[in-house]
């Protein structure tokens, strides 16, 4: 992965834990983002925010 690809995946993943946290977004709506392909910088952060919550951290 590129360095640039790795930072912007790494701004979008703190992006969405804080709208998580903020309750702006719910579990559903990660699932959701998770799903969807089409947006591969969003679905790989969702999936990484999901995977965090699962795991209890």
């Amino acid at each position: 992965m590129r360095k640039r690809a790795k930072h912007s995946d790494a701004v979008m993943t703190g992006i969405l834990v804080t709208k998580f946290k903020m309750g702006q977004i719910g579990v559903e709506d990660l699932e959701l983002m998770a799903a969807d392909e089409s947006r591969a910088e969003r679905c790989s952060a969702a999936k990484k925010v999901l995977g965090a919550l699962r795991d209890g951290t």
